[in-house]
């Protein structure tokens, strides 16, 4: 297990233990936390004393990873690792190596990949160029040319990874259309790590593997519920979704698109305020995608673990509680379920 240090720029406790969760289900030991909530620089994003102290740090310890809670440009990354000397991510590279973790799909592969590589070609234009002005400072023309081959076998690889997701994406439409001739579609949607496999589970009668960590779910799963409805288990939603992933899982996000009735999960074992935090992150994702218009059940997952369930659901609108685990309230959100859908 490697070594890793959390760099935060804000007080928001709510994000430092997301982001410390995040680097757990990585697989990395977190041995350090380090904040700066002084106004963003340009050059590091914190300031140069923090950093060395950073850098300290990561030399006595023997830190394999610094990561940022933060999006950093790619001019930021490159001034850090020589600053600090040592591999420097954030939060978007730590969610890419989580999904490398869970991936076991060839078009979750193929997405992660299009993603990481529309990320890092910024970054690796500037640490190509710099390196040649460094190691080889008459190189010239001849650098040049090693540096835009570089670039332009990246981009060749954009490119055809983007025309296989296409061909990806075409098989996901011509699916789902099918579906709906036969039947309706509904899609479970909500914040990572919020039950949405458990409730796919007990609605369905599945036996999926249920894990309490970050992004168990890349590629779509699909299960059918009485009376010729489609249930879809989707990928996790999380704060400031980075637009390459979007971009990338656009395939995948297409079925909540094109769903017929959506079930957005609420952990209810959270507190309200929280709870209404994740529903907002959730709704923003759906406007995103362009799946904000279709019609929306709220579903208060672990009720077994609060007292103020009537509360939330009336916080969220007449949301449905409802336990996974112990099944209550589960007949009851098929009910709906099969309301909703004869209405349409």
């Amino acid at each position: 297990m490697g070594k890793a240090v959390i760099v935060l720029t804000t007080p928001d406790e709510e994000r430092q233990v997301e982001i410390a969760g995040l680097v757990e289900t990585a697989g990395y030991l977190c041995v350090g936390l380090f904040k700066q909530l002084k106004r963003p620089r340009a050059r590091y994003l914190i300031g140069a004393g923090k950093v060395e102290e950073i850098r300290g740090f990561v030399e006595a310890q023997g830190v394999d990873l610094v990561i940022f809670e933060d999006y950093l440009t790619s001019r930021q990354v490159l001034s850090l690792e020589k600053a600090i000397k040592a591999s420097v991510i954030d939060k978007f590279d730590l969610i890419l190596n989580i999904f490398e973790r869970h991936a076991s799909s060839k078009e979750a592969m193929l997405q992660i990949e299009l993603a990481r590589l529309r990320r890092k070609l910024p970054y690796v234009k500037l640490y190509a160029g710099e390196r040649l002005r460094e190691d080889h400072p008459g190189f010239g023309s001849s650098g040049t040319y090693i540096v835009h081959s570089t670039l332009g076998a990246m981009r060749e690889r954009v490119r055809r990874l983007e025309d296989e997701l296409e061909g990806f994406e075409r098989r996901v439409v011509l699916q789902g259309a099918r579906r709906k001739e036969i039947g309706r579609v509904v899609a479970i949607v909500g914040y990572t790590n919020a039950g949405k496999t458990s409730l796919f589970n007990t609605l369905t009668g599945e036996g999926g593997k249920v894990k309490d960590e970050f992004f168990t779910t890349l590629r779509t799963k699909t299960a059918s519920l009485d009376g010729g409805i489609f249930v879809n288990d989707t990928i996790g939603f999380i704060r400031n979704l980075p637009p390459e992933l979007v971009h990338a899982f656009r395939a995948t996000l297409r079925e909540i698109k094109n769903s017929d009735l959506i079930l957005l999960v609420l952990d209810a074992s959270e507190p309200l305020e929280k709870m209404m935090r994740k529903k907002a992150v959730c709704e923003e994702v759906m406007v995103r995608i362009g799946a904000d218009r279709i019609s929306t059940i709220y579903v208060l997952n672990k009720v077994d673990l609060c007292q103020d369930a009537g509360l939330k659901a009336g916080a969220v609108g007449g949301g449905m509680p409802v336990s996974a685990l112990t099944g209550v309230g589960v007949e009851e959100l098929k009910r709906r379920i099969w309301a909703e859908l004869s209405t349409r």
